[in-house]
């Protein structure tokens, strides 16, 4: 057990970041102290070029003044040779064949003959121990003569080697703070995940008023929380849909079967005569046809939910399905002295299951003759349109009935939701379940269903589905 909790331990984003943040402070100072020791290993030895350089010079100028007096000369050298032997320099004087004509006691035996050019007149010429820097006198009637001065590299390694000291102690220190440092860092990076994580566990699907805290700082975090909070407003406003669903599911089937188990009761009291039988079994007949219309409806809504419809789609031609939609009603809206038209323009086709737009226009139509008084209207329209450069086939079906208010627009395709008595008309008995259905065939289509206002004062239901130039199904 222990084990598998330091496993666990270990593969924790913390530590991870702590480890991470450690090997990159660690990289990066190692780099730097590598950058400044070189870097004043680089600086040492421009310098003592650039001294080196100007003392063989001097040389020259020195030579170049007290020529042809090669006493005076060898002397004035001496000298100057010996202002830096206590810093291990060194002088040569050569002349144009390459000749000594002066050496300093600590020069090296070897005198190095490839070099690299050092500006115009100068040469540098670097071994292992020594750096010189050689200088050639080009006057007009003087002998081309060489000045060579140099010097070794011990007391520039002894700097950086003292460098290299300090720098050790410093970069111990640095490596044992960097754990300490990248686990600090760790923490306050992912103090605000600890938090998503202790909010989220506290959150249970009858507890989900909580939400996470936004800090402000409009960073990945802060965008993660939002987008969680989001998601838990979602989740909060299905699970409450989800039982007024259940409850209202479960009310709509206690109330045909209350119904029928009342009819029973009060039949089976005493002996009836054929024609009390036969009502009472016409009335349980009536609530078995809802009960059955109200689950075939659940489960509809239910596969679709799911979203395991097998349903093929093919093109269809929408004027013929509404069409047909409209046929099967003028006999009810006749009877009701309803007038009910259809104008279909030029048609259009869309790609969907005929029976389900059948379904979809049917629940629509049948909405709008039962809502319209006598003597009302009922108008179909198909219309083509584009939206965003897309071709769409657009219906629209005006009652004059009373119509919808606005705030109650919002819930028309909730589930089990029903208008106020002042829309009903009791001809016949629903369950508030077939805007929903509709609104899922039109949504399973790609398209969009919204109630308007329609212009004679009803209710207007518009319907968007995405059009095609496919051959229809008819």
């Amino acid at each position: 057990m222990r084990h598998l909790s330091l496993m666990r331990w270990l593969r924790t984003l913390s530590v991870r970041l702590t480890l991470w943040n450690t090997l990159v402070v660690l990289l990066v100072l190692l780099v730097a102290l590598f950058a400044v020791r070189e870097g004043l290993r680089y600086y040492l030895l421009l310098e003592t070029d650039q001294f080196l350089s100007d003392e063989a010079h001097l040389v020259l100028l020195t030579i170049e003044a007290l020529h042809p007096d090669r006493e005076e000369t060898l002397a004035e050298i001496g000298r100057i040779a010996a202002s830096h032997s206590e810093r291990g320099w060194f002088v040569r004087w050569l002349d144009e064949d390459g000749k000594l004509l002066f050496s300093s006691r600590n020069a090296p035996s070897e005198l190095l003959t490839t070099g690299t050019p050092l500006g115009k007149s100068a040469t540098l010429y670097v071994s292992a121990d020594v750096r010189s820097v050689e200088h050639t006198l080009r006057k007009p009637g003087l002998p081309k003569y060489r000045a060579r001065v140099g010097a070794p590299m011990a007391f520039v390694n002894n700097d950086v080697s003292r460098l290299t000291r300090v720098l050790i102690p410093v970069g111990v220190v640095l490596f044992l703070l960097a754990p300490l440092g990248g686990a600090i860092l760790a923490r306050a990076a992912t103090a605000p995940l600890r938090d998503i994580i202790e909010t989220t566990q506290r959150l249970r699907p009858s507890h989900l008023d909580e939400r996470l805290k936004i800090r402000g700082t409009d960073d990945e975090l802060d965008q993660l929380a939002g987008q969680i909070n989001h998601f838990l407003d979602q989740i909060a406003l299905h699970l409450a849909k989800h039982r007024d669903y259940l409850a209202n599911a479960a009310h709509e089937l206690r109330s045909p079967l209350t119904a029928i188990q009342s009819n029973l009761d009060v039949v089976l009291e005493r002996p009836r005569s054929t024609e009390e039988y036969r009502e009472v079994l016409s009335l349980v007949e009536n609530e078995c046809q809802h009960l059955i219309s109200l689950v075939s409806q659940l489960l509809s809504l239910a596969e679709a939910d799911a979203g395991v419809t097998t349903i093929e789609c093919v093109p269809v031609d929408l004027a013929a399905v509404l069409r047909s939609c409209c046929e099967l009603f003028e006999p009810v809206a006749e009877v009701k002295s309803v007038v009910l038209m259809l104008a279909s323009g030029d048609g259009a086709t869309v790609r969907g299951c005929p029976q389900q737009l059948r379904q979809l226009f049917t629940n629509l139509i049948d909405n709008a003759v039962k809502f319209t008084p006598p003597q009302g209207r009922v108008n179909v329209a198909l219309t083509t349109s584009m939206v965003d450069g897309k071709s769409f086939a657009q219906v629209t079906v005006d009652d004059s009935g009373p119509g919808i208010a606005e705030n109650l627009r919002v819930r028309v395709f909730d589930r089990f939701y029903q208008i106020d008595p002042a829309r009903q008309r009791n001809v016949s008995r629903g369950n508030g379940l077939g805007l929903s259905i509709c609104q899922s065939i039109t949504e399973s289509l790609g398209g969009t269903i919204t109630v308007l206002t329609s212009p004679g004062g009803g209710a207007r239901f518009q319907v968007l589905l995405p059009a095609q130039q496919d051959q229809p199904e008819r």
